[in-house]
């Protein structure tokens, strides 16, 4: 559909020739402009209509999409939710998430601790023993077998002018 602009120049082409006075233009304009907005809307609705509804769940092909597994911290909300609603009945929603949050912070943060400790120790193992295990000695690669080396751009030749 044209904008309104050029759908109203259209039309006043064809504006009948009794009207004269500003008054009487304007009132034809507002006519226009409110049967144009009803034909606008009808149209859209109408490709709104052809248009299927996805339906949620379901890919375009129609086939059941798969859900992805929960996260950590959601199966976390779920425990703790449970527990905290038991223990303190009289607290709602916003404050449990509050205080799940927390502990989760908490829990977040023994793991990393403990996580850095475990690379601590791994790392003085491997200081102790100075001598690397070597599961299999190899044989260095001939000429032909080793990879070659990238090389960079070549210089460019000074062009030589024939006098």
């Amino acid at each position: 559909m044209a904008t309104i602009n050029a759908a109203f120049k259209l039309h006043i082409e064809n504006m009948p020739v009794e009207i004269n006075t500003f008054k009487d233009i304007d009132e034809y304009y507002k006519q226009f402009k409110k049967e144009y907005k009803e034909k606008a809307k009808e149209a859209k609705e109408a490709a709104k209509a052809e248009k299927p509804k996805r339906k949620k769940g379901v890919d375009k092909d129609g086939n059941p999409k798969e859900k992805r597994p929960p996260s950590k911290y959601n199966i976390f909300v779920k425990e703790k939710y449970a527990e905290l609603k038991e223990a303190h009945p009289d607290m709602d929603k916003t404050e449990i998430f509050s205080e799940i949050a927390k502990i989760w912070k908490e829990v977040k943060e023994a793991e990393k601790k403990e996580e850095k400790e475990e690379d601590m120790e791994e790392k003085e193992e491997k200081k102790e023993d100075p001598t690397p295990e070597i599961e299999e000695i190899q044989e260095a690669p001939s000429d032909d077998e080793a990879p070659k080396k990238k090389r960079g751009r070549k210089p460019k030749k000074p062009e030589v002018t024939e006098a």
